[in-house]
């Protein structure tokens, strides 16, 4: 499955602190929803319809997840969102239909608690499972395991390839990135920029996915930028998708500037445009 040519459709829905992804996929049984908490009293219409499914809640510095069902769509995030259980950082959450999954739904739920259990508990594991109460539901004796087992398979492959929230990764590979790669983001004009930095080299790394404010309005300063711009939008490298210009592969740049008016256009610093949780690269690394 993970060989193949997987084609996301993916909505980026501003809302302000954050930005709500809706992902969809031709040949899924699900919708996903990405909803950062500081969204969630802005999100009550971005669900249409009866919609039921499983959510994982993941905490800022991704080492915490806690897996729950839903028969009321975002409306259980509320719940946990007055309860503090923990202090959750982003919702992603899989729903299908009602009829759909109406049948399944309580098995899907016991064996994601019992998988990501199992997986939590291996030594080496990033995760710590923040699940309490445990499911009285053996794998054993679930009726229709073979379809929980591939529906379970395919979200946590959204979950590592889409949205980088790997539940199966360790701690040691956790550290191995950490200790010179740091995930960042660039916001401004309304977009939502990926990207990896090296604080070794300085290097950066812009993510397929990353929303590129390519308009008439915002050229970017430097010459070279957008002659760079405007050819990946020719080959098809950057594509409009429901009125957003979306990156289609990594784009490595030697130095942060570039890269921010890559994605932002204008001209930029980089080392204020691009944050690690919340925090310019000049103010973490004295840059």
């Amino acid at each position: 499955m993970d060989k193949k040519e997987r084609i996301f459709e993916a909505k980026y829905v501003d809302i302000s602190p954050g930005v709500v992804q809706i992902v969809n996929e031709a040949t899924s049984p699900f919708s996903a929803y990405f909803i950062p908490r500081t969204c969630l009293s802005k999100v009550s219409n971005i669900i249409q319809g009866e919609k039921i499914g499983i959510y994982f809640l993941f905490d800022e510095n991704k080492t915490k997840v806690y897996v729950g069902q839903t028969e009321n769509g975002i409306g259980r995030l509320q719940t946990h969102h007055q309860q503090e259980k923990f202090n959750w950082f982003v919702a992603i959450m899989f729903l299908a239909d009602r009829d759909k999954w109406i049948s399944i739904i309580d098995d899907l739920e016991a064996f994601a608690i019992i998988s990501l259990d199992r997986i939590c508990n291996q030594q080496q594991s990033q995760y710590t499972s923040q699940n309490k109460q445990k499911p009285k539901r053996k794998i054993e004796s679930m009726t229709r395991l073979s379809q929980i087992e591939s529906i379970f398979s395919e979200i946590k492959f959204w979950l590592s390839a889409h949205f980088k929230y790997d539940i199966e990764s360790s701690k040691k590979s956790a550290n191995l990135e950490d200790s010179s790669m740091i995930s960042v983001e660039a916001t401004r004009g309304g977009i939502q920029a990926y990207g990896l930095f090296n604080r070794n080299d300085r290097s950066i790394v812009v993510k397929a996915g990353s929303e590129v404010r390519l308009d008439d309005d915002h050229p970017a300063n430097g010459d070279s930028i957008e002659k760079l711009r405007q050819e990946y939008k020719n080959n098809g490298k950057i594509k409009k998708i429901k009125g957003k210009y979306i990156l289609q592969e990594d784009v490595l740049f030697d130095k942060l500037s570039p890269a921010a008016e890559f994605v932002i256009g204008g001209s930029c610093n980089g080392k204020t445009e691009w944050k690690s949780n919340g925090k310019t690269l000049k103010d973490l690394f004295k840059l």
